[in-house]
């Protein structure tokens, strides 16, 4: 019985010294297999580097293969982003004018490689080329129109900010070969602040307005009474 045992616990270390190695073997082929597939999700593209160099073509969503070790992909983005920042400017009248405005753009997918080559990740893109573009287009049109005005006249003052945000953006994306990288969907104006001297300014030119008005009120309600006392004194 002694001997059946000792030559059991044999066969099975020898059994297990065979099998170590091909389990290795298989422990690295499907390493190796995780590296060769990646997946793009939906909603962007994957910008791949081979050995750090950036490759021209993106790869769409959806399944694809890479090679273990020398490819890398970087998902990027192409849903709508919106960015959203804050400029401080002086008005015609000198009015500080804080604004706050929204951005909404995307990323265009067939040359997001060359955009993150050249610019790098979408946060990269919203850093330094959007948000600059969104402080100095805000400083130059507010400039042109008084402290009122860009109350009063909002819609316009939301069109030229619009039009100085793309003319900025294309113009730094020609700089950089990459126009037409990404596209501006629309700019919001969410909110105009003004110094607290100006806000108590409007405040008593309105109490001003109001009380002008009612003393405006008074008088004709005074003059219609005498005019009709007359009339009653004649009859």
């Amino acid at each position: 019985l002694m001997n059946t045992s000792t030559s059991g616990s044999v066969e099975a270390g020898q059994l297990a010294g065979k099998l170590a190695p091909l389990l290795i073997i298989i422990i690295l082929l499907l390493v190796a297999a995780a590296g060769v597939v990646v997946t793009v999700d939906a909603g962007t593209v994957g910008v791949v580097k081979r050995f750090g160099a950036v490759q021209d073509r993106a790869l769409p969503e959806g399944l694809h293969f890479k090679l273990p070790f020398a490819e890398e992909v970087i998902p990027m983005s192409t849903r709508l982003t919106a960015s959203e920042a804050r400029a401080s400017a002086a008005s015609r009248d000198l009015q500080i004018v804080s604004t706050d405005v929204t951005t909404t753009y995307a990323l265009n997918g067939e040359i997001a490689p060359m955009t993150f080559q050249r610019v790098g990740t979408p946060e990269k893109v919203a850093a330094t080329i959007v948000n600059p573009a969104i402080q100095e287009s805000v400083k130059a049109v507010t400039a042109k129109f008084t402290a009122e005005q860009l109350v009063t006249q909002r819609e316009a003052v939301k069109q030229q900010i619009q039009q100085a945000i793309e003319a900025f953006i294309n113009t730094t994306l020609s700089e950089k070969d990459i126009r037409g990288a990404l596209s501006i969907a629309n700019v919001a104006i969410t909110d105009f602040k003004f110094s607290d001297e100006f806000n108590k300014a409007i405040e008593a030119k309105v109490q001003a307005e109001q009380e002008a008005l009612q003393a405006k009120n008074e008088k004709l309600r005074r003059v219609t009474q005498a005019e009709a006392a007359a009339a009653e004194v004649r009859l």
